[in-house]
């Protein structure tokens, strides 16, 4: 009766933990997605930007106003997710769980140069 109650406690940790770390990364995952999201749409304002005419000074504010509003939401999401993390940032298995993370969310930016798209593809198999 006791090794049954024995192996029951250690199931149930077994599956707690399994489950605990599942929940992490999902939300590590979700965060990513997040800050890959923002990192997309700062790529697609710097390229509107290069493509702008010059000579149209309202556009160009406009598009700078935006390129602005961008930095500023990717600064909050950089410090909320360091904030968040702080204590997991430093570790190696977390470093490389979010860089994989990033790369595949990443993938799904349309604005990505052909280069730039290789090197996050390459990224992902690593």
């Amino acid at each position: 009766m006791n090794i049954r109650v024995i192996i029951s406690v250690f199931i149930a940790a077994g599956i707690l933990a399994v489950t605990g770390c599942r929940r992490e990364n999902r939300e590590l995952k979700k965060d990513t997605v997040a800050i890959a999201g923002v990192m997309c749409r700062s790529l697609e304002a710097m390229k509107n930007l290069k493509m702008a005419d010059p000579a149209d000074s309202t556009a160009v504010e406009k598009l700078q106003k935006e390129y602005r509003k961008i930095q500023d939401e990717m600064a909050i999401l950089y410090r909320d997710f360091n904030t968040k993390y702080r204590k997991d940032v430093a570790k190696k298995e977390f470093s490389r769980e979010f860089r994989k993370y990033l790369n595949e969310a990443m993938l799904d930016c349309k604005s990505l140069s052909k280069e730039d798209r290789e090197t996050f593809e390459r990224k992902v198999d690593d």
